[in-house]
């Protein structure tokens, strides 16, 4: 085998380790930050009873009044 074939075999082979690596590391990386992120903010909320989304049916629909406050009427 000549050296241009062995540095191209090792260069595949440090591309693939790369992404194997890559792979790994990303996965492992944002699955922490996903369960630290979304699962502390879900545990405060459920502590603090807050509803971001407001699904509970009031006087036996969803829709809620709509409050315009004047500092945003007739702007243009």
């Amino acid at each position: 085998m000549s050296k241009t074939n062995q540095l191209k075999d090792f260069q595949n082979g440090l591309k693939e380790f790369g992404l194997c690596i890559s792979t790994v590391v990303n996965t492992v990386l944002l699955s922490i930050v996903y369960i630290i992120g979304v699962g502390i903010a879900s545990l405060a909320n459920k502590v603090s009873k807050k509803e971001l989304l407001e699904l509970k049916k009031k006087d036996g629909s969803y829709w809620s009044d709509f409050h315009q406050s004047n500092k945003y009427y007739r702007q243009f």
